[in-house]
């Protein structure tokens, strides 16, 4: 995966401000304004199936208390009205296809991991990034020694280096409060280039920005390519 001339702009979960998250909709909508990459979340449904949500249980957003693991696809894709619906991962993969932007699928849990490995490698979409759990990623990892990971980490301490050369992450991905200016130059020293979740105010995504990351994972994420925008326009000028 080569370095970009700028931050990839990653949506979180598409564009959950304005959409159902995890949903088709919300895909689109974070590919029309921009976004470089969506981050979405799997899990496995008791028949097997890959399906688009965040928690464990339908409770929040489809005002159904089931666990995602104690529900079959077809009792899952009669959740929601309309088009406002629970998707398959192969359905989300032919539309980020479409949309000409890659998915970076979330595992919530080690147990989906190599299940959407295989439903990536169906699909042939090879873009696809991974992250979530660690147990997971290596899975993917041994499965797959090209697949582009994103480590994420919510750990006040770096990672082990024994980690590192294990897993071999293309990106670095903590919550964006525990960044600093070392981090990033730490993780540069590996190799590994940082990304972050989520900062979502303007100040939050202009800080991340000026701490040096290579990628932002954020709601907002319309606002992030115009911040962006805005950078690469200033450089402009001092250039000329």
């Amino acid at each position: 995966m080569p370095a970009p001339d700028r931050p990839l702009a990653v949506a979180h979960r598409g564009d959950p401000v304005n959409h159902r998250e995890n949903t088709v909709e919300a895909v689109l909508a974070a590919a029309r304004q921009g976004a470089d990459a969506i981050e979405v979340d799997v899990q496995l449904a008791a028949d097997g199936t890959v399906v688009m949500v965040h928690d464990d249980t339908f409770a929040r957003l489809w005002d159904d208390p089931r666990p995602v693991a104690a529900m079959t696809w077809p009792e899952i894709a009669r959740l929601g009205d309309g088009d406002v619906r629970v998707p398959r991962l192969a359905e989300l993969l032919e539309v980020a296809e479409g949309a000409g932007v890659p998915l970076v699928l979330d595992q919530k849990h080690p147990v989906a991991a190599l299940p959407a490995l295989r439903v990536v490698r169906a699909a042939r979409a090879d873009a696809t990034a991974f992250c979530g759990s660690t147990d997971g990623l290596l899975e993917i990892r041994t499965a797959d020694p090209g697949a582009t990971v994103y480590l994420n980490d919510d750990s006040m301490m770096l990672p082990d280096v024994r980690l590192l050369a294990q897993l071999r992450p293309q990106l670095y991905n903590p919550w964006f409060k525990l960044l600093a200016p070392a981090t990033v130059e730490a993780m540069a020293a590996f190799g590994i280039r940082t990304c972050c979740w989520t900062p979502n105010t303007d100040a939050e995504l202009r800080l991340v920005l000026d701490l040096g990351v290579d990628a932002v994972m954020t709601d907002r994420v319309g606002r992030l390519v115009e911040i962006l925008d805005e950078r690469a326009g200033r450089a402009g000028d001092d250039a000329g």
